[in-house]
C-alpha cells in the first residue's frame, strides 16, 4: 500500500504528467529559494535585537548567566537560520541556472546511466549501487521540506571513467547521483522503477539511510 507524501504548493503544480527522467528544472528549487529566503529574514530579525542586547550589556539582571543567556539565544538562533537560509538560497540558486545537459541528473537506456553533463556509464561498468535515503532529526530544520524525495544514488563502478564528480575511495571510484530535491509525489515512482531496473540488470542495490542537517 503506498503512503501519501505531504507536498508544499509548489510541488503540487509541478507536473500533471509522469516524468520519464530526473532533469533538474527550476521549480523544483523554489521550495528551497523561498524556505531560505524566510530563514535569512527571520534570522537576521533575531540577531540584530540580540547583538543589540549584547553590545549595551543588555538585559540588566541579577546574574550574569541570566544575562548571557536572554541576549545570547537570540543572536545564537539568529545566526543559525541566517547561515542555513544563506545555504540555502545559494543551493536554490545554483540549481535554477541548470540549463541542457547539465540539468540531467539521471536517465536510463538500453545503453546504460546517462548522468549530469549527458555522459553515460555503461551498465557492466556498475559494480553495485547504494540508494540512500536521508533523514533530518535535528530540532531545527529550516530547510527540510518533507515533500522533497530525499534520496540519492552512489553509483559503485567497476573500471575507472572519465567523468566529472567521480570519487576515489577505498572502495574503489564512485559517482553520487543526487536526487533529494525532486518533489516526492512525482518523482518517488521513478524512482522506485529505477532500483528495480538496476535489479533487473543483475546490479547489488543496498538501501543506506543517513542523516543530513540540510
Amino acid at each position: 500500500m503506498k503512503t501519501s507524501t505531504p507536498t508544499s504548493r509548489a510541488h503540487r503544480a509541478a507536473r500533471t504528467t509522469a516524468p520519464k527522467a530526473f532533469v533538474s528544472e527550476s521549480l523544483h528549487h523554489y521550495p528551497r529559494m523561498d524556505r531560505g529566503v524566510n530563514a535569512v529574514l527571520f534570522g537576521l530579525a533575531a540577531l540584530g535585537p540580540g547583538l543589540y542586547l549584547i553590545a549595551h550589556d543588555l538585559p540588566e539582571t541579577s546574574s550574569y548567566l541570566s544575562q548571557i543567556t536572554l541576549s545570547g539565544l537570540p543572536t545564537l538562533l539568529g545566526g543559525i537560520l541566517t547561515l542555513f537560509g544563506l545555504v540555502g538560497v545559494v543551493t536554490a540558486a545554483a540549481g535554477m541556472r541548470r540549463r541542457g545537459d547539465d540539468a540531467i541528473d539521471l536517465k536510463t537506456s538500453a545503453a546504460g546511466l546517462t548522468v549530469r553533463g549527458g555522459r553515460t556509464v555503461p551498465w557492466d561498468a556498475v559494480s553495485r549501487v547504494a540508494a540512500v535515503h536521508y533523514r533530518n532529526a535535528a530540532t531545527i530544520r529550516p530547510l527540510w521540506d518533507r515533500a522533497d524525495l530525499h534520496r540519492a544514488l552512489v553509483v559503485h563502478l567497476a573500471r575507472p571513467l572519465d567523468l566529472p564528480r567521480v570519487r576515489t575511495t577505498r572502495g574503489g571510484p564512485t559517482l553520487t547521483v543526487r536526487l533529494a530535491r525532486y518533489p516526492a509525489i512525482d518523482y518517488r515512482d521513478l524512482y522506485d522503477s529505477t532500483v528495480a531496473e538496476l535489479e533487473r540488470r543483475g546490479i547489488p542495490v543496498e538501501v543506506e539511510r543517513r542523516s543530513t542537517p540540510t
